[in-house]
């Protein structure tokens, strides 16, 4: 006999509508009753009916928001077309997504956004938190009304999302203080370069450097740490200004945007020998590496990171998946010189 939701209902001694809120994962019961209701439709062998399901999302579709940093920064202007490509893909299925773009980075934009997209009555939200009150604040707010979150680039402790998607940020920080560790051959001082203190990713990344120079390379100092540098302009002011004032300094270590104004100070001051060590593959980064400027940056799929998350809503509110993982890594990759795709 094939287990409906009726049957479920009878077995637990609850309404269908409760085994309806269960089985879609909406608020309202008890986490008693939750646990009963699942275990009975898993021992009954419950299966949704997919076709049913998909004409109704069709009749009343799902809206996915998404909350963009930036899309005058390249890497964020892939995560973009993920999102895109994966919202393509869904469209026959009863998916809509929704994208807003913050003209700024401060948690007043961020939360602006989120108001916006919340009024389009969005069921999902994928978005790069700043690591501030206000916005932990607003998120779990949606969680409590029913809004599943899923993070991803950058994460943010202290809030209910169903996972995060991206890179492994510690890691790659302490991939990247390797990379430094052997290009000084275990000896030097480096400048860092670093965004806003409020994405943490960022400030992840530093930490693992910083954590792979006093594990393995001791003999390499940080003779300075520049912060809140989030364009090419205030990197190339920043940049020329600490190697005037320390000019012993023998490598760069940037974690995010500002690469080529960090570039053209070195330039500038004909310091051709200073080691270079960012992240990202982005057409700037590309020609900074063609031309030895740059020797290595590392990679963290931007494409994936709009892409999945959008899937992995799909397979919440299409098949009733969770998300296999808290935390989805993507592919790190070392790029130089050499493996440059021809």
């Amino acid at each position: 006999m094939t287990a409906t939701i009726r049957s479920i209902a009878e077995a637990a001694n609850v309404s269908r509508g409760t085994v309806d809120k269960v089985l879609n994962d909406r608020p309202g019961v008890s986490t008693e009753v939750r646990e009963r209701v699942r275990r009975i439709a898993e021992e009954l062998g419950y299966k949704p009916n997919l076709a049913g399901k998909s004409l109704a999302l069709q009749k009343k579709p799902v809206k996915i928001g998404v909350v963009i940093l930036s899309m005058e920064d390249p890497f964020f202007l892939e995560v973009y077309e993920g999102v895109q490509k994966a919202a393509l893909e869904l469209k026959g299925f009863g998916i809509e997504v929704e994208c807003c773009e913050m003209e700024s980075i401060n948690a007043v934009e961020q939360l602006r956004c989120i108001e916006t997209l919340c009024k389009k009555n969005i069921s999902a939200l994928a978005l790069s938190p700043l690591d501030e009150v206000s916005v932990k604040h607003a998120l779990n707010k949606l969680t409590e009304e029913g809004i599943k979150v899923i993070t991803f680039n950058t994460d943010i402790p202290g809030i209910d999302r169903m996972c995060f998607v991206g890179q492994n940020l510690k890691k790659s920080g302490r991939v990247a203080g390797d990379l430094m560790g052997k290009l000084l051959h275990g000896g030097g001082d480096v400048l860092i370069i670093t965004g806003p203190e409020r994405i943490k990713a960022l400030e992840e990344r530093v930490a693992g450097f910083k954590e792979m120079l006093e594990k393995a390379y001791n003999g390499i100092s940080i003779a300075a740490e520049l912060q809140n540098v989030n364009d090419n302009e205030s990197a190339y002011l920043q940049t020329a200004a600490a190697l005037k004032k320390q000019p012993y300094i023998n490598a760069v270590f940037i974690t995010g945007r500002g690469i080529g104004g960090a570039a053209k100070a070195i330039r500038e001051l004909n310091l051709h020998d200073i080691r270079f060590v960012c992240f990202d593959k982005i057409s700037e980064t590309i020609e900074l590496l063609k031309s030895g400027a740059v020797d290595f940056t590392i990679t963290q799929e931007p494409l994936m990171q709009g892409y999945l998350p959008i899937k992995l809503f799909f397979e919440y509110f299409f098949h009733g998946k969770h998300p296999a993982e808290a935390q989805i890594f993507t592919k790190l990759e070392i790029i130089t010189k050499e493996n440059l795709e021809p």
